[in-house]
């Protein structure tokens, strides 16, 4: 009987314990309130989400085409301070665009009725100036975040602002600006694409100062440096100037009479890069090569920064070269070095055309940019540009 009753209490226990819950696992008494909490949040968080979603798809990538890689030879120095302030130009939306290209196609047609009929800065200004709407959502848009500091052009249809980097972060999302470096020339530009804001889809055509690059200087060699003649008598090579305004002059049969002598005639050369010109080389150079012809020796006005240091090789070609085939004539130098880091120097060779009457009838520009760095935004942009100069009766060459 003694042996029986260590049993008779383990069924006992066994019996008891049957009715019992399981002992707890360590933490999961808090787990179904976690889960809870955790369902609330979210429920709270869910409209605002929807929200964000929302303006993301609505907002719109003007460029969305526009490659972001940094050329090869730049450096990065590291993002701007927040407070430093960046140039931003906004390509305002224009009217008119299709009646403008039929416009441009009748006065540039010897025969139409309406050929030579060109329009004034103000009456180009008229037909293509945005409307009252996009100029006010623009304005109302920019004072919402800050930004008063802004210049119009003549045509209404660029707005250049100056904006602290941070707010021009929030103006353009997605945008990142950094400093970048190559030899002696800085730029600040964003390698990450930009959105803008869903209520200015329509008013707005590209925002300029974010991505593209200046565009490479070019590389003028001397002739005399590529051609190895044979050494004289004296053992030293002889001297080959290369192509002389007499050699072009005569190519193209221009004589003596071929000069300006017109008051109305004029002529303007544009320059980017930090490239300028010396007036005493100019003066020099006429001294040299243009005794032959009537000429000038110096340009009537310079447009821009005159620049400081040694003068550009290129720049101070495109000068002399332009003065000694349009001898004689008119001459305007509009220098375009940017500046301001974010600037980009041919978007402001065009405002300053948008921007200027009184203007000389041909320009000739030495500067080209590769398409493949180029979105269609800016460049359908540039191409209404152009015949807005048209429209003017300006002819533009590019070499």
């Amino acid at each position: 009987m003694a042996r029986s009753e260590p049993r008779v209490e383990a069924r006992a226990a066994a019996a008891h314990g049957a009715c019992l819950d399981p002992p707890p696992r360590p933490g999961s008494s808090g787990r179904p309130r976690l889960l809870l909490l955790l369902l609330l949040l979210l429920l709270l968080l869910w409209p605002a989400f929807l929200r964000s979603a929302a303006a993301a798809a609505a907002a719109r990538a003007p460029e969305p085409d526009q490659p972001f890689r940094v050329p090869a030879g730049w450096r990065s120095l590291g993002r701007v301070a927040p407070a430093e302030q960046l140039s931003l130009t906004f390509a305002l939306r224009q009217r008119n665009v299709e009646r403008l290209s039929e416009l441009v196609r009748r006065v540039s047609s010897p025969d139409s009725p309406d050929y030579g009929h060109f329009l004034s800065l103000a009456e180009v200004s008229s037909f293509v100036s945005p409307s009252p709407l996009t100029l006010g959502s623009v304005e109302k848009w920019l004072a919402a975040h800050g930004v008063w500091d802004c210049q119009k052009v003549s045509t209404l249809d660029f707005l250049q602002c100056s904006v602290p980097a941070s707010t021009a972060e929030q103006l353009l999302p997605g945008a990142q600006f950094h400093r970048y470096e190559k030899d002696a020339r800085r730029v600040i530009r964003s390698p990450l694409p930009y959105l803008l804001d869903p209520e200015l889809v329509d008013h707005v055509d590209f925002v300029g100062g974010l991505h593209r690059f200046p565009a490479e200087r070019k590389v003028v060699s001397r002739a005399w440096a590529a051609e190895k003649s044979p050494s004289g008598g004296d053992g030293r090579s002889s001297f080959h100037l290369g192509v002389t305004p007499a050699v072009l002059r005569q190519r193209y049969n221009l004589t003596h009479v071929d000069a300006g002598n017109f008051s109305r005639n004029s002529q303007a050369c544009a320059q980017f890069l930090e490239q300028y010109f010396h007036p005493a080389d100019l003066a020099e150079f006429m001294q040299l090569f243009g005794s032959k012809f009537p000429h000038r020796s110096q340009v009537d006005q310079v447009v821009g920064p005159k620049g400081s240091g040694s003068a550009g090789i290129e720049a101070s070609l495109d000068v002399e070269y332009l003065m000694s085939t349009g001898a004689n004539i008119s001459t305007w130098v509009f220098s375009n070095a940017g500046r301001h880091e974010s600037q980009e120097p041919f978007l402001q060779w065009l405002l300053l055309l948008s921007n200027t009457s009184g203007l000389p009838w041909v320009h000739t520009v030495s500067y080209g940019d590769d398409e493949a760095s180029l979105s269609q935004a800016y460049m359908k942009r540039v191409n209404i540009e152009f015949m807005k100069a048209a429209a003017r009766g300006l002819s533009i060459l590019f070499a």
